[in-house]
């Protein structure tokens, strides 16, 4: 029994169409082919419904029968599924489209982390591959540790995914940094030639400093954050042997600068790796880990007993100021920082003008 052989197939027609096609052709009854496959006539009625696929055996049988190549049968399957698949996909992609009110997909496309021409399911798909999910509805499960720790802060959960995006962001360009295993006794020992970077003009100093927390495992990576994330740093482990240090530039000054890196170094040195730190500006912290990481933090930057006796000699002119951070080895805007934070100088004091100001790219365009 033959049929037909130049059969060009329609891709969104089921196999079990085409094949009822056939045995209506032959003169078969559903049972009489059941029977010539050695099936069932309870697996030939899935067949024909598109409900079971047409397996190599089953193609291989059909072959037999009715002239028809197997891997035409195999070809009109494997077109079948895929067009579920996608029927399917454009179903979930839809759905997944409810993620766009709370995403903040326009400050995202602002940074430049996704392309601007994208909307609805392109978005959509956009966003899954800027998280490296196979749905955003995954998201949570995947952020549910970090969830679990700062939901409590109303800083996170105010605008929970800008937060999340920018962690997700950092770890994306963490994984183009190659860094040594980590070496913790050297990053500490490497602490003051650290520090001393400070001082290099303008922003001449972010290559050499990356470099420098790249020879002790840090990997060091400068993202803005999205509208809405208040935050400053952030650290966590990506492995035993890599601390991801992570920084936004909030303030966009000198002295908030060295003093976030310096106090997420300062949980990188002091934490363990278990652990992760987000650090949000300008909120009270009842977390001893942050504590150290403050102190830590101002005691690296400024030795705090010189410091005492500067505060003490009520000389705050600008060239002492200057005079007191070459001794130091920092740049003149993190002294003004500390004397600011102590509540020496007022923060509209004219010593202001020492500190020096940064910018992203994104924040000129």
């Amino acid at each position: 029994m033959t049929s037909q052989t130049s059969f060009q197939p329609n891709y969104t027609v089921a196999p079990g169409a085409v094949l009822n096609e056939h045995r209506e052709a032959a003169g078969l009854t559903q049972a009489e082919l059941a029977q010539r496959l050695g099936f069932s006539v309870k697996h030939v009625n899935r067949i024909l419904a598109g409900l079971e696929p047409v397996t190599p055996e089953t193609a291989l049988k059909l072959e037999s029968i009715f002239g028809l190549g197997a891997g035409i049968w195999l070809g009109l399957e494997a077109k079948y599924q895929e067009h579920l698949a996608k029927s399917a996909e454009m179903q979930n992609l839809e759905a997944e489209k409810a993620w766009l009110t709370s995403i903040p997909h326009r400050s995202m496309t602002k940074l430049g982390w996704i392309p601007k021409e994208c909307r609805g399911v392109d978005l959509v798909r956009s966003l899954r591959s800027f998280f490296g999910v196979g749905s955003l509805d995954y998201l949570p499960k995947i952020w549910a540790d970090v969830q679990a720790a700062y939901r409590k802060s109303e800083a996170f959960a105010s605008h929970e995914w800008a937060m999340l995006a920018w962690l997700a962001r950092g770890k994306r360009e963490a994984e183009s940094i190659q860094v040594y295993p980590h070496d913790s006794a050297g990053l500490r020992d490497a602490l003051p030639e650290i520090k001393a970077l400070s001082r290099l003009p303008g922003v001449t100093f972010v290559g050499h400093l990356i470099e420098q927390c790249a020879k002790f495992g840090v990997v060091l990576v400068f993202i803005p954050a999205p509208e809405g994330a208040r935050v400053c740093g952030a650290t966590r482990w990506l492995d035993k042997d890599r601390a991801l240090v992570q920084l936004s530039l909030r303030y966009k000054t000198d002295d908030q600068l060295w003093f976030t890196l310096f106090h997420e170094l300062g949980h990188v040195l002091l934490h363990g790796k278990r652990e992760q730190f987000i650090d949000f500006d300008r909120l009270p912290s009842d977390s001893e880990a942050e504590k150290e990481a403050n102190d830590f933090a101002a005691r690296q930057l400024v030795n705090p007993n010189d410091l005492n006796r500067f505060i003490a000699a009520s000389d705050f002119s600008v060239q002492a100021v200057r005079r007191f951070a070459a001794q130091q080895a920092v740049a003149d805007g993190i002294v003004v920082g500390q004397l600011q934070f102590r509540g020496v100088v007022p923060y509209k004091s004219p010593l202001s003008r020492l500190k020096v100001s940064f910018r992203f790219d994104s924040d000129l365009s």
